[in-house]
């Protein structure tokens, strides 16, 4: 029996929507269906605050469409959509508050607020580690056609080298790559029906979404169900069952938009490699990486800058295709380390496109060990960010909302009122996009804080009870708060006097 999109939606049709009412079919829950070979692909769209009730909904749905004959395999995947300017639901946030003293809340005319829920476990939740896996680095791009999966696979391999033990995961889902530089086919086998055992190639732990479609079918899936298909290629892979590996490599999609930031707030990084070519079109690229990176909280290990000239095989003279040196010369202007310079090369390309990396294949050429140098760089800034990485501190709301003090893991802490916060808030309401935008708030002396939202492993959103709640503030923005607070209160307080405001 042939597998089709129809004959998929009439098995799903079996399955009741949400609190049993008609189906998930009918109900235009269902979307995005693939079907390669004999395995089957599709999203189901769910309330963002019912996707863990909801979970048997989905294994429900994978069960019907396994019985299909010909199936071998299927994966669903629970995708949620917010409406825009939906607040977060509380079932999907951590709490992070404590109340301190009788746990009181004074009501101002006007304001209404709900009183601070208590703290559990005295600050925010660090970000769930990767069964198997001890580091994590990703290898980013600003722009496609820069080489990135070339310098990733060579990168991953530079490492092993080093003596890590190393694994591959090719996260470019629209345009996975790893499968044919590494010369792998097939797919994954599953281990006790969920858990997917990674590929191997020249020692790497390889997991890409190109194991699963062919490379020539195209993947037309929205931000949602892509980033559900990452998130089980992550955590739903047996990487280390032989061992944990010592260091995960992330090929990212190229770009900054949606899905690299969920990413990056969602998986534990230990560090970030950019890769640009020396030209000022890749660079503009590079810097918004670069940024992305450090708004997260990711240690940016360094940048790489590929195609960096070109040397003719034959007579030896250079020639600067795209230019050379503006890698290193943004490196230098953003304070970031440079990694190395990778030129252009035939050999490269070749074996690339063999699925032979030179590192792995061609050991002792002058390529595999500018690749093997940037690999022992890599390494030296990681355990560098390691020691230098602002860990999550414990928060705790005091006096009612009145305050909120601040306990970093170096011994460091401070206390801050609810209307320093309001007024210093890091938001483009407060802060405008330039010094001259910049706006004073006043009249808020009696504000209150009504919710700490933690915003992945990096900062707070912190919600005041008159409504503003756009302010994301990160650790480093704390610190430097904290530090500063008696100069930048009494600067305020002489705005406030200048402008004929008041609090």
């Amino acid at each position: 029996m042939t597998i089709s999109k129809p004959l998929v939606l009439d098995e799903l049709r079996r399955i009741k929507g949400p609190d049993l009412q008609g189906n998930i079919v009918d109900l235009g829950l269902v979307s995005e269906i693939l079907v390669k070979d004999d395995k089957v692909y599709f999203s189901i769209t769910v309330p963002a605050a019912r996707a863990e009730e909801l979970e048997p909904l989905r294994k429900a749905a994978e069960t019907v469409v396994a019985k299909v004959p010909g199936v071998a395999s299927v994966t669903a995947v629970l995708t949620a959509e917010a409406p825009p300017g939906t607040a977060q639901p509380a079932a999907a946030r951590a709490s992070v508050q404590k109340v301190s003293g009788n746990g009181a809340h004074t009501h101002e005319p006007g304001h209404t607020h709900a009183p601070a829920p208590a703290i559990q476990g005295g600050g925010p939740r660090p970000l769930p580690p990767v069964p198997g896996v001890k580091s994590i680095i990703a290898v980013s791009s600003g722009k496609g056609g820069v080489g990135k999966s070339t310098v990733s696979v060579n990168l991953a391999l530079g490492l092993q080298a080093a003596g890590k033990k190393v694994g591959i995961l090719d996260a470019d889902i629209y345009g996975p790559s790893q499968p044919r530089l590494l010369g792998l086919k097939g797919q994954p086998q599953v281990i006790e029906g969920k858990t997917l055992r990674p590929m191997e190639a020249y020692g790497l732990k390889v997991m890409s979404m190109g194991f699963l479609v062919d490379e020539e079918t195209p993947v037309v899936w929205r931000g949602p169900m892509v980033t559900g298909a990452f998130t089980q290629m992550l955590r739903d892979v047996a990487w280390g069952e032989d061992g944990d590996l010592d260091l995960l490599v992330i090929d990212m999609p190229p770009g900054t938009g949606d899905i690299q930031l969920t990413m990056a707030q969602q998986v534990p990084l230990s560090g970030a490699v950019v890769v640009s070519t020396p030209q000022d079109i890749a660079l503009i690229d590079a810097r918004k990486g670069l940024a992305m990176f450090r708004k997260v909280n990711v240690p940016v290990l360094g940048i790489v800058e590929n195609m960096s000239t070109f040397i003719c095989p034959k007579c030896g003279e250079r020639s600067d295709i795209f230019g050379h040196g503006g890698a290193e010369n943004e490196a230098q202007r953003l304070g970031v380390p440079f990694l190395g310079a990778v030129p252009l090369d035939l050999d490269v390309r070749l074996r690339s496109d063999l699925g032979q990396p030179i590192t792995a294949t061609l050991p002792d050429s002058k390529h595999a060990q500018i690749f093997r140098d940037i690999a022992a760089r890599a390494l030296d800034e990681l355990e560098t960010a390691k020691r230098n990485t602002v860990q999550p501190p414990e928060l705790e709301v005091t006096d009612g909302g009145a305050g909120l003090k601040v306990s970093f893991a170096c011994g460091s802490t401070y206390e801050y009122t609810a209307e320093m916060l309001r007024v210093m808030s890091p938001s483009a309401e407060v802060q405008g996009h330039s010094p001259e935008q910049r706006v004073t708030v006043g009249g808020k002396r009696n504000v209150k804080i009504q919710e700490l939202r933690p915003v992945g492993n990096y900062a707070v959103r912190i919600a005041f009870n008159d409504g503003h709640d756009t302010g994301l503030y990160t650790w480093t923005y704390l610190q430097q708060l904290g530090r500063e607070k008696d100069k930048r209160w009494e600067e305020y307080l002489e705005e406030l006097k200048a402008k004929g405001l008041s609090r």
